[in-house]
Protein backbone atom coordinates (compact mmCIF):
# COMPACT_ATOMS: atom_id res chain seq x y z
CA UNK A 1 0.00 0.00 0.00
CA UNK A 2 1.19 3.81 -0.87
CA UNK A 3 2.47 4.85 2.91
CA UNK A 4 1.29 8.90 1.96
CA UNK A 5 -2.59 7.58 1.09
CA UNK A 6 -4.38 8.84 3.85
CA UNK A 7 -7.37 5.24 3.17
CA UNK A 8 -4.34 2.87 3.69
CA UNK A 9 -4.31 3.32 7.63
CA UNK A 10 -4.99 0.74 9.85
CA UNK A 11 -8.65 1.36 11.92
CA UNK A 12 -7.21 2.59 14.88
CA UNK A 13 -9.07 5.77 16.22
CA UNK A 14 -5.89 7.68 17.50
CA UNK A 15 -3.00 8.96 15.62
CA UNK A 16 -0.29 6.56 16.52
CA UNK A 17 3.22 7.81 16.96
CA UNK A 18 6.30 6.54 15.28
CA UNK A 19 8.66 5.19 18.01
CA UNK A 20 11.15 8.06 17.24
CA UNK A 21 8.59 10.35 18.46
CA UNK A 22 7.48 8.64 21.23
CA UNK A 23 11.34 8.00 22.37
CA UNK A 24 11.39 11.65 21.44
CA UNK A 25 8.19 12.98 23.84
CA UNK A 26 9.52 10.84 26.56
CA UNK A 27 12.94 12.03 26.92
CA UNK A 28 11.48 16.10 26.39
CA UNK A 29 9.62 15.04 29.84
CA UNK A 30 12.29 13.67 31.63
CA UNK A 31 14.40 16.70 30.65
CA UNK A 32 11.51 19.08 31.48
CA UNK A 33 10.98 17.61 34.80
CA UNK A 34 14.76 17.96 35.69
CA UNK A 35 16.09 14.55 35.15
CA UNK A 36 18.98 15.85 32.76
CA UNK A 37 19.20 19.68 33.61
CA UNK A 38 20.42 22.17 31.17
CA UNK A 39 24.39 22.11 31.16
CA UNK A 40 23.90 17.84 31.66
CA UNK A 41 25.08 15.12 29.44
CA UNK A 42 22.60 12.58 27.81
CA UNK A 43 23.33 9.07 28.79
CA UNK A 44 25.11 7.69 25.66
CA UNK A 45 22.95 6.77 22.81
CA UNK A 46 23.87 2.51 23.70
CA UNK A 47 22.08 3.48 27.23
CA UNK A 48 19.19 5.53 26.14
CA UNK A 49 18.50 2.76 23.36
CA UNK A 50 18.13 0.73 26.05
CA UNK A 51 16.23 2.40 28.84
CA UNK A 52 13.58 3.24 26.15
CA UNK A 53 13.69 -0.58 24.54
CA UNK A 54 14.71 0.42 20.81
CA UNK A 55 17.27 0.68 18.74
CA UNK A 56 20.32 3.15 17.98
CA UNK A 57 18.96 3.98 14.98
CA UNK A 58 15.21 4.90 16.60
CA UNK A 59 17.05 6.74 19.42
CA UNK A 60 18.83 8.41 16.72
CA UNK A 61 15.80 9.99 15.08
CA UNK A 62 14.76 11.04 18.25
CA UNK A 63 18.40 12.86 19.29
CA UNK A 64 17.94 14.18 15.52
CA UNK A 65 14.84 15.95 16.09
CA UNK A 66 16.15 17.53 19.50
CA UNK A 67 19.16 18.65 17.94
CA UNK A 68 17.30 20.43 15.18
CA UNK A 69 14.88 22.04 17.65
CA UNK A 70 17.93 23.53 20.14
CA UNK A 71 17.23 20.82 23.15
CA UNK A 72 20.17 19.34 22.84
CA UNK A 73 23.85 20.04 21.45
CA UNK A 74 25.77 17.46 19.85
CA UNK A 75 29.59 17.99 21.12
CA UNK A 76 31.85 15.98 19.40
CA UNK A 77 33.70 13.31 20.94
CA UNK A 78 31.88 14.44 24.30
CA UNK A 79 28.08 13.24 23.09
CA UNK A 80 24.83 15.29 23.58
CA UNK A 81 23.83 17.86 26.03
CA UNK A 82 20.74 19.31 27.30
CA UNK A 83 21.23 22.86 25.51
CA UNK A 84 17.46 23.89 27.32
CA UNK A 85 14.27 23.12 29.00
CA UNK A 86 11.02 22.38 26.93
CA UNK A 87 9.60 25.85 25.63
CA UNK A 88 6.67 24.77 25.10
CA UNK A 89 6.00 24.60 29.38
CA UNK A 90 7.20 28.08 29.56
CA UNK A 91 5.34 29.52 26.52
CA UNK A 92 1.92 30.35 27.33
CA UNK A 93 -0.88 32.24 25.20
CA UNK A 94 -3.77 32.07 28.72
CA UNK A 95 -7.41 30.64 27.66
CA UNK A 96 -9.78 32.37 25.56
CA UNK A 97 -12.18 34.93 27.31
CA UNK A 98 -14.65 36.02 24.14
CA UNK A 99 -15.38 35.40 20.77
CA UNK A 100 -13.55 38.12 19.83
CA UNK A 101 -10.81 36.09 21.17
CA UNK A 102 -11.49 33.33 19.72
CA UNK A 103 -11.61 35.16 15.99
CA UNK A 104 -8.18 36.45 17.30
CA UNK A 105 -6.92 33.60 17.68
CA UNK A 106 -7.69 31.88 14.23
CA UNK A 107 -6.36 34.90 12.89
CA UNK A 108 -2.66 34.72 13.89
CA UNK A 109 -2.73 30.56 13.56
CA UNK A 110 -3.74 31.70 10.00
CA UNK A 111 -0.63 33.81 9.56
CA UNK A 112 1.74 31.41 11.44
CA UNK A 113 -0.02 27.82 9.78
CA UNK A 114 -0.07 28.83 6.14
CA UNK A 115 3.85 29.86 6.55
CA UNK A 116 4.57 26.66 7.88
CA UNK A 117 2.72 24.57 5.41
CA UNK A 118 4.51 26.42 2.91
CA UNK A 119 8.05 25.28 4.26
CA UNK A 120 6.90 22.11 4.97
CA UNK A 121 5.92 21.75 1.16
CA UNK A 122 9.37 23.09 0.56
CA UNK A 123 11.03 20.71 2.74
CA UNK A 124 9.18 17.81 1.48
CA UNK A 125 10.10 15.37 4.25
CA UNK A 126 8.82 11.80 2.91
CA UNK A 127 8.67 10.92 7.07
CA UNK A 128 6.59 14.29 8.07
CA UNK A 129 4.41 14.14 5.10
CA UNK A 130 3.76 10.45 6.07
CA UNK A 131 2.69 11.47 9.31
CA UNK A 132 -0.06 14.20 7.88
CA UNK A 133 -1.20 11.03 6.41
CA UNK A 134 -1.97 9.37 9.55
CA UNK A 135 -3.67 12.25 11.09
CA UNK A 136 -6.27 12.46 8.06
CA UNK A 137 -6.49 8.87 8.29
CA UNK A 138 -7.79 9.45 12.21
CA UNK A 139 -10.24 11.82 11.41
CA UNK A 140 -11.91 10.11 8.62
CA UNK A 141 -12.10 7.06 10.85
CA UNK A 142 -13.46 8.97 14.19
CA UNK A 143 -16.08 10.95 11.38
CA UNK A 144 -16.58 7.64 10.52
CA UNK A 145 -17.26 6.40 13.60
CA UNK A 146 -19.13 9.25 15.42
CA UNK A 147 -16.67 9.77 17.22
CA UNK A 148 -14.76 12.56 18.18
CA UNK A 149 -12.12 14.07 15.53
CA UNK A 150 -11.11 17.01 17.85
CA UNK A 151 -7.27 15.43 18.63
CA UNK A 152 -6.39 14.21 15.39
CA UNK A 153 -7.15 17.38 13.51
CA UNK A 154 -4.87 19.17 15.77
CA UNK A 155 -2.45 16.54 15.68
CA UNK A 156 -2.76 17.39 11.64
CA UNK A 157 -2.09 20.70 11.86
CA UNK A 158 0.84 19.57 14.55
CA UNK A 159 2.24 17.64 11.93
CA UNK A 160 2.41 20.01 9.59
CA UNK A 161 4.47 22.29 11.85
CA UNK A 162 6.75 19.70 12.21
CA UNK A 163 7.59 18.98 8.31
CA UNK A 164 8.42 23.02 8.22
CA UNK A 165 11.58 21.95 10.16
CA UNK A 166 11.61 24.94 12.35
CA UNK A 167 10.80 24.75 16.08
CA UNK A 168 9.35 27.85 16.40
CA UNK A 169 6.48 26.60 14.95
CA UNK A 170 6.07 23.20 16.73
CA UNK A 171 7.09 25.33 19.98
CA UNK A 172 4.17 27.76 19.19
CA UNK A 173 1.86 25.39 18.08
CA UNK A 174 2.16 23.10 21.14
CA UNK A 175 1.87 26.02 23.32
CA UNK A 176 -1.39 26.91 21.54
CA UNK A 177 -3.19 23.25 22.06
CA UNK A 178 -5.92 24.43 24.29
CA UNK A 179 -6.72 27.28 22.52
CA UNK A 180 -6.80 25.10 19.11
CA UNK A 181 -9.18 22.48 20.34
CA UNK A 182 -11.16 24.80 22.23
CA UNK A 183 -11.35 26.61 18.98
CA UNK A 184 -12.33 23.51 16.94
CA UNK A 185 -14.98 22.17 19.74
CA UNK A 186 -16.76 25.63 19.56
CA UNK A 187 -17.16 25.52 15.93
CA UNK A 188 -18.75 21.95 16.30
CA UNK A 189 -20.99 23.38 18.84
CA UNK A 190 -22.28 26.86 17.53
CA UNK A 191 -22.22 26.17 13.62
CA UNK A 192 -25.10 26.84 11.94
CA UNK A 193 -24.41 23.92 9.18
CA UNK A 194 -25.19 20.67 9.45
CA UNK A 195 -22.71 18.84 11.42
CA UNK A 196 -22.23 15.94 8.06
CA UNK A 197 -21.95 18.81 5.94
CA UNK A 198 -19.53 20.49 7.86
CA UNK A 199 -17.42 17.83 8.68
CA UNK A 200 -17.40 16.64 4.73
CA UNK A 201 -15.92 20.31 4.29
CA UNK A 202 -13.62 20.37 7.11
CA UNK A 203 -12.14 16.92 5.66
CA UNK A 204 -11.91 17.79 2.20
CA UNK A 205 -9.96 21.30 3.49
CA UNK A 206 -7.43 18.84 5.16
CA UNK A 207 -7.05 16.94 2.45
CA UNK A 208 -6.75 20.07 0.11
CA UNK A 209 -3.84 20.90 2.40
CA UNK A 210 -2.29 17.27 2.57
CA UNK A 211 -2.25 16.85 -1.54
CA UNK A 212 -0.12 20.31 -1.72
CA UNK A 213 2.37 19.64 0.50
CA UNK A 214 2.50 15.89 -0.71
CA UNK A 215 3.02 17.27 -4.43
CA UNK A 216 5.29 19.96 -3.19
CA UNK A 217 3.77 23.10 -4.29
CA UNK A 218 4.32 25.57 -1.54
CA UNK A 219 2.05 28.37 -2.35
CA UNK A 220 -0.69 26.63 -3.01
CA UNK A 221 0.20 24.55 0.36
CA UNK A 222 0.01 28.64 1.78
CA UNK A 223 -3.44 29.01 0.51
CA UNK A 224 -4.92 25.62 1.19
CA UNK A 225 -4.28 26.75 4.90
CA UNK A 226 -5.47 30.46 4.50
CA UNK A 227 -8.93 29.11 2.73
CA UNK A 228 -9.40 26.29 5.58
CA UNK A 229 -9.20 28.62 8.58
CA UNK A 230 -10.73 31.33 6.62
CA UNK A 231 -13.67 28.65 6.34
CA UNK A 232 -13.71 28.08 10.19
CA UNK A 233 -14.16 31.84 10.88
CA UNK A 234 -16.68 31.97 8.23
CA UNK A 235 -18.60 28.88 9.39
CA UNK A 236 -18.46 29.79 13.31
CA UNK A 237 -19.16 33.66 12.75
CA UNK A 238 -21.78 33.20 9.88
Amino acid sequence: MNPRSPASRNDSPTVPQRLGDQVYDALAVQIAEGRYPVGSRLPSELDLAKQFGVSRPVLRQALARMRSEGLVVARQGAGNFVRRGSESQRLGFGPLQNIPDVQRCLEFRCCLESEAARRAAIAHDDEAIDSIALAISAMERAIATGSSAVEADYEFHLAIARAARNRFFVTTLEALRDQVQFGINLSRSFSSTPIHERLASVLAEHRDIYDAIRRGDSELAQRAVSQHIDAGIARLFR
